[in-house]
């Protein structure tokens, strides 16, 4: 025993240290793991509390309101990480803190006003969907509320921050509060009178805690350097005002898309098919998707250490770790999705009851799609950090075309076990275009060169 103390040491001590690039992303995403891996222990908690206690036709409703607030928040608030990260990484490799400092400030500001257009778009619409589902003034109200916090919570940018620091720990942190704060608040409601309305504070009150984690976690050390090369790095350019606002809304249109994908079917179906069809579509979604928050486990890190190969000219390192994120992602999909399989059914019957079970079929077909998109994981990173995520967005774009036409066909005909199959389709065909659009980039991927500054 005493021998192979210092040898577990000397493992620790490599994989704390270690500068390969596959290390480094397994690395950044075991702190993210380790978030997701609280907030899946809980969701399963607050998930049972909130179907066993809203029923399915009140979940179904209760997840058509956070579908059509998350929906709101792609198409009107951007998300600014990648671009930290894609322009910040350069900057802090050559030690350019203040000018990482004034993009970082620019992208807050870019954020937090696409937060307010939000709320007042939220505002205007708020009383036809009332009139639509029956809400009540006081569920009016709370949906306002949940919609208000989630729109000037601006978490993008500091996420964009700590990853471009390579500050994954702090960023895991700021994650994990959300699950917590459902999960506290849950059992809460649970022993006193559970309702629609106390769901929804809970949730805007969870959106706003991490909010502030986040923040706090960026202040705590506003010194941090971030990633470092033992090479000393030129002095960056900043990317020009038309490159930047590309890079922002491409990597933002493929974000709506994925959103799309993942919420507004589920509003869809809860206008058309009905609340309670919505419930069990999105009780199946809901843990299809725990595969898919892994995966982004993985791709995010991934993300940031392409953009730091990139920055510093390193294309076949970048070619290569591409390919082993690919072996990797191919081989645990495979295993996912026989676990989802095997226990599926028992999973879905453990969780919300028995009247859930309907749920597996549309869990199988939406869980093959997440797989089938995790099998293609590291393309949209590639592809983003290459400076091309106009070729991202077509392949999101088709996709998303293709899922609008062929609902349009199987969901009056076959509702929610049609709209699945859609979803699985869709997930297929975006696969495809990725790896067909990623050829030459993975042959010899070359990040284009900025030139003048961004404002």
């Amino acid at each position: 025993m005493e021998k192979l103390k210092p040898v577990s040491r000397n493992m620790l001590s490599r994989w704390s240290s270690s500068e390969d690039s596959l290390v480094r992303v397994f690395r950044n995403s075991s702190w993210l793991f380790s978030a997701k891996g609280v907030g899946a222990v809980l969701s399963i908690f607050y998930l049972a509390i909130l179907t066993r206690t809203l029923g399915v036709a009140g979940f179904g409703e209760f997840m058509v309101i956070v579908g059509a607030i998350q929906v709101l928040t792609a198409v009107l608030k951007l998300q600014t990480w990648q671009a930290v990260v894609q322009y910040g990484v350069p900057y802090l490799l050559a030690g350019q803190h203040r000018a990482f400092r004034k993009l970082s400030a620019q992208n807050f500001w870019i954020e937090f006003i696409g937060g307010l257009v939000a709320c007042g778009v939220l505002w205007l619409m708020l009383p036809y969907s009332a009139a639509q589902f029956g809400w009540n003034p006081a569920v009016e109200q709370a949906i306002m509320g949940y919609g208000v916090i989630v729109f000037l919570s601006v978490r993008s940018t500091p996420t964009g921050i700590l990853r471009a620091q390579d500050r994954f720990s702090g960023n895991a942190f700021g994650d994990a509060i959300i699950p917590i704060v459902r999960f506290g608040g849950a059992l809460v409601l649970l022993a006193t009178v559970p309702s629609m309305t106390g769901f929804l504070i809970v949730w805007g009150l969870s959106e706003f805690v991490s909010f502030v984690v986040m923040w706090l976690m960026v202040w705590r050390r506003h010194d941090a350097n971030g990633p470092v090369d033992e090479r000393p790095a030129a002095a960056a350019a900043p990317p020009n005002r038309k490159e930047f606002i590309a890079f922002l809304l491409f990597t933002n249109l493929a974000y709506l898309v994925s959103v799309i994908r993942e919420r507004l079917v589920v509003v869809i179906v809860g206008f058309f098919v009905g609340p309670a069809a919505a419930g069990l579509f999105r009780l199946a979604d809901q843990l299809a998707n725990s595969l898919n928050r892994l995966a982004e486990v993985f791709a995010r890190p991934l993300f940031a250490e392409l953009s730091r190969l990139f920055a510093i000219g390193q294309s076949r390192q970048s070619r290569a770790l591409f390919w082993r994120s690919l072996r990797v992602s191919a081989i645990s999909g495979g295993i996912l999705f026989i676990c989802l399989l095997l226990l599926g059914k028992y999973i879905i019957a453990l969780i919300s009851g028995p009247e859930y079970v309907a749920a597996y079929p549309i869990l199988l077909l939406l869980g093959a799609a997440t797989i089938i998109s995790l099998g293609g994981l590291g393309l949209e990173p590639l592809l983003q950090a290459a400076g091309r995520a106009r070729n991202a967005l077509i392949a999101r774009l088709a996709g998303l075309v293709a899922l609008g036409a062929l609902l349009a066909v199987f969901l009056p005909k076959f509702g929610t076990i049609g709209a699945s199959w859609v979803m699985l389709i869709s997930a297929i065909l975006t696969t495809m275009i990725l790896f067909v659009s990623s050829r030459a980039v993975i042959r010899e991927p070359q990040r284009p060169k900025p030139n003048a500054p961004i404002f």
